[in-house]
């Protein structure tokens, strides 16, 4: 299926309306099927995911407010319209209080149906947008985040590879044959590593007194 495409039920026990009412949206960019009673509806909502569902309020045995609360238990995110008359209008208020995205009041003009159902499709193909740009977001949060991670995880190996005192690579810092005047620079270096963490306190003691021993021992020199 077209993801640009909208999948609407009409739901009325009306044939003439229901078949008004489909003939009216139905379009390239909209799938709509009928439903001639709330029973078959039911069923139908089973089998199919809809994007609205537009039904007729007072229906026998199974009534718009039961595909309502039907329809919302499968998909929260599906919308239904609810198509009343004068005398059910409290209860189409009820429904939008219960999750109706609005009603249909008879006897309507086609074009005041129009309208109500085309915002209708306009909303879902804008929160169908934001689902899109959400997903892209997270991915995007996510990828940034195992990266980070991936970054710290390599410092973290490279440091401790690099550092260790059984590791040959710190030599440079208390080998034997450097200058006297490089002593204060390799102290220096050992205390930035202290500081920065990559160092623990007995490493950074055990490397400070091997070079003041150096510095007494090049002191002793004649």
């Amino acid at each position: 299926m077209d993801k640009e495409k909208v999948t609407i039920l009409v739901v009325d026990d009306d044939k003439i309306i229901a078949d008004v009412f489909r003939d009216l949206i139905s379009s390239e960019d909209k799938t709509v099927n009928v439903c001639y009673n709330g029973e078959k509806a039911i069923e139908d909502i089973k089998t199919n995911a809809y994007d609205l569902i537009i039904t007729d309020l007072s229906m026998p045995k199974v009534g718009g407010m039961d595909v309502l609360r039907y329809a919302k238990k499968i998909n929260p995110d599906v919308m239904v319209i609810i198509v009343t008359g004068y005398a059910s209008l409290e209860s189409a208020i009820m429904a939008v209080r219960e999750g109706a995205y609005d009603y249909i009041r008879k006897p309507c003009k086609l074009e005041e149906i129009k309208i109500v159902i085309d915002n209708a499709v306009e909303k879902i193909r804008l929160n169908r947008k934001n689902s899109v740009l959400t997903e892209k977001l997270r991915k995007a949060y996510q990828e940034l985040t195992d990266a980070k991670r991936k970054i710290i995880d390599d410092e973290k190996k490279a440091n401790v590879n690099y550092f260790s005192s059984n590791i040959s690579n710190l030599h440079h810092l208390y080998s034997a044959d450097g200058h006297n005047n490089d002593y204060f620079d390799r102290l220096q270096s050992l205390s930035a590593l202290r500081q920065n963490g990559i160092l623990n306190e007995s490493e950074f003691n055990t490397f400070k007194k091997q070079l003041i021993k150096m510095i007494d021992h090049d002191q002793d020199k004649p």
